[in-house]
């Protein structure tokens, strides 16, 4: 079976390539089991990136302190989401995937159980900053341990599922401030937000294997990728050179591709790293200050942290339909669409007020608003996984990741200006806008994936 958007298969005829392979065989139970384990991982990484917008006005309340006071605070978890998704991305291609997603895991564990026990606004941005290095991490390592252990055929929904436990975290976070910050305090939710990512962290390090195309760079590596083949229901063939996923040996790929900025990759990494940066601007605006917003029309703390609830829950469900409609029509179509979609939403959301809307009718706009802006961010990681080879995936993602956090980094200070001066439909309009470069970025794009047709049986 050969798949449109699959790995080329090269070298040798005699060579087993393990792309090929994987991209042949059917998506086992074994591979969907691991997609759950890294699915964990941001799920986590969701819910604690989240925390701090669900107990915002908690804390600006318990420290009596003003909205611009905690501005830093939001930037510096973006700051370290920046240096993390880089840094994180380059320790990915060198020392492996699962290392580094540990590294990751474990820090932000760690740094989002010491938040609860933060006692002002410096101790909190250092923590958040801390937090930060280990979420921006995590994002490339998942995005290409899910590409890696998918075919082909299945690789950008496989992707989307994994990211996509962010807006998904934040739904469960939602849920539970809703619950847990009346009866036990905001600094509840932190410690026991740490606790359960640092439980996560060791599922990881006990179950999960290193990614089967990042081993089988390395011919020393036989051994433990036939194994993991194995596990998978996928059985090579013995005393066959393994090579690498792409069909060609490392020196030939880092030869031919050696950068992302490479004279093939270079226009695509351009504006990849437009759509990150205007997309994630848009989301953690509302991530950071939609609660905040709802409450000063008038809502309640129950009501403005169900509202992100359902931002988040729309892009869920937006995300997952991407995913799916990219295998089916390819991620051009798909994604352009749904950043238009994102547009209208917003625009109708400026033009009525949420204190004037009936609770229905303002979570049904929230959750067109956050389903299509989630939706296209989410895809992304699945576009960036398909435009770079398995020598610079991680890298190639992490930089594009590191670079949406800069728009965070913005969101969160813009965000507060907007927010102070009260103006909600300029809240709206300022996504509407930064949304239509990312549809500008997405159309410019030119190695967009594939629909995933089947060319001949197998």
């Amino acid at each position: 079976m050969i798949l449109s958007g699959a790995d080329p298969v090269g070298g040798d005829d005699r060579a087993t390539n393990i792309g090929a392979l994987i991209d042949r065989a059917p998506w086992s139970p074994y591979q969907k089991l691991l997609l759950c384990l890294v699915s964990l991982a941001i799920l986590l990484d969701g819910f604690d990136n989240q925390a701090l917008g669900f107990a915002l006005p908690h804390i600006l309340r318990d420290w009596k302190l003003a909205k611009a006071d905690l501005s830093m605070a939001l930037a510096a978890a973006q700051l370290g989401m920046f240096f993390g998704a880089i840094g994180g991305g380059l320790i990915g291609d060198r020392l492996g995937r699962k290392s580094a997603l540990v590294g990751s895991v474990l820090l932000f564990g760690v740094a989002t159980a010491l938040i609860g026990l933060a006692d002002g606004p410096g101790t909190l941005a250092a923590l958040r900053l801390c937090a930060g290095i280990g979420l921006g991490a995590a994002f490339p390592n998942v995005a290409a341990l899910a590409a890696e252990f998918t075919p082909a055929r299945r690789r950008s929904l496989a992707v989307v599922i994994t990211i996509v436990c962010v807006p998904l975290g934040g739904v469960i976070g939602g849920t539970a401030a809703s619950f847990i910050m009346p009866l036990l305090g905001w600094r509840s939710l932190f410690v026991g937000a740490g606790a359960v990512t640092l439980a996560i962290c060791g599922l990881i390090v006990i179950a999960l294997p290193e990614s089967v195309r990042f081993l089988a760079r390395s011919p020393k590596n036989a051994d433990r990728v036939a194994a993991i083949l194995r596990r998978m229901g996928i059985d090579p063939s013995d005393g066959l050179p393994l090579l690498m996923s792409e069909g060609c040996t490392v020196s030939e790929k880092r030869h031919s591709e050696g950068s992302i900025f490479a004279s093939s990759l270079r226009l695509d990494t351009l504006l990849l790293w437009t759509a990150f940066f205007f997309s994630l601007m848009s989301v953690y605006a509302a991530f950071n200050w939609l609660p905040t917003l709802l409450a000063d029309d008038g809502h309640d703390i129950v009501v403005a942290s169900r509202g992100l609830v359902a931002f988040n829950l729309g892009g869920v469900v937006a995300a997952l339909c991407g995913g799916w409609a990219i295998s089916r029509f390819g991620s051009r179509v798909t994604m352009v669409t749904m950043a238009f979609a994102a547009i209208l939403s917003a625009v109708a959301l400026a033009f009525m007020p949420t204190a004037t809307l009936s609770l229905p009718m303002l979570f049904t706009l929230l959750a067109l608003e956050g389903g299509f802006i989630n939706g296209v961010q989410t895809t992304l990681y699945a576009l960036g996984s398909a435009i770079y080879p398995t020598s610079l995936r991680a890298s190639g993602v992490g930089a594009a990741t590191g670079i949406g956090r800069v728009g965070a980094i913005a969101s969160s200070l813009l965000g507060a200006m907007v927010i102070g001066w009260g103006a909600a439909a300029g809240f709206h309009w300022s996504i509407a806008i930064v949304m239509f470069v990312v549809a500008l970025a997405l159309l410019g794009i030119r190695n967009h994936a594939r629909p995933a047709v089947v060319t001949r049986a197998y």
